[in-house]
């Protein structure tokens, strides 16, 4: 039986429509068999391109019909596989491309999660995952989403996808994804959700950030818009994160400006 293990590993787990499974999961099924050897028997198996290995004790199978050197699943289920039995969300970038909101996908899968994992960045194959903490106060704005036919995964909703990307706009791509990003949500949101996820966030930065970008695009400005202006404070942000720490102040949403905001616009109606 021995000789069998590999491939009928494959057909077990690939019945019961399990292409992602752990080392607990083998041990499961053969419970007679030495753990030891199926944990060579794993290796071996990845070895030959049947499986690849997502993370420690942590496989997926490789389909026939995919090259077993290069095939790496759908990103956002491997960030469900890594996640199996912790609370996470898909966020930032990754959820702006899931809600349709960009047109260049990076080789990155961000998720949020309200405990550290360590290390914060891993590969898989080249694909980078970066883990992002957030305090349980921000922890919030997501739901189980359809990422194609039949699979759904834990991913920010439209509105705390644009409330976390105001506030790191680095792991966003910057402030002109994210002002398309905006601009495309502008009529999609709810904005009575969009201010109790502000008021949640506790960040004054983000805020600014936000309304500076709507009063650039001509969104229309209402009460909602002023009343959280009034929330700002007195100190100065930063308006992109991923640019240099200087800019001209701009006194009424409190921004250093530091990018070219003529480029937001260019980006959205050119």
């Amino acid at each position: 039986m021995k000789n069998d293990y590999s491939w009928d590993i494959i057909k077990r787990f690939s019945g019961n429509d399990q292409d992602c499974f752990n080392f607990q999961d083998v041990v499961s099924e053969y419970a007679d068999a030495d753990r030891t050897y199926l944990s060579k028997v794993l290796s071996a198996m990845v070895g030959k391109g049947m499986l690849i290995k997502l993370s420690r004790n942590l496989y997926h199978i490789v389909p026939s019909s995919e090259d077993a050197y290069t095939y790496i699943p759908d990103w956002h289920l491997v960030a469900k596989y890594l996640m199996k039995g912790r609370e996470y969300y898909i966020g930032y970038y990754s959820a702006m491309q899931i809600h349709g909101l960009i047109t260049q996908p990076c080789l990155k899968e961000i998720i949020v999660t309200n405990r550290q994992v360590i290390p914060s960045k891993r590969k898989v194959r080249n694909i980078e995952f970066q883990f992002v903490t957030h305090k349980t106060s921000r922890f919030f704005g997501f739901n189980n989403t359809w990422i194609n036919q039949h699979e759904k995964v834990m991913v920010s909703d439209v509105e705390k996808t644009i409330v976390d990307a105001v506030t790191k706009p680095h792991l966003c791509g910057g402030m002109i994804e994210i002002g398309k990003a905006i601009y495309e949500t502008r009529s999609k949101i709810s904005f009575d959700t969009l201010l109790s996820y502000f008021h949640k966030n506790e960040s004054q930065a983000a805020i600014k950030r936000y309304l500076f970008v709507c009063d650039l695009i001509n969104i229309e400005w209402t009460i909602h818009h002023e009343r959280l202006l009034q929330k700002t404070g007195s100190s100065f942000s930063l308006f992109d994160t991923t640019g240099p720490d200087q800019g001209k102040k701009n006194s009424r949403f409190r921004l250093k400006i530091n990018i070219d905001t003529d480029s937001i616009k260019n980006a959205i109606f050119t």
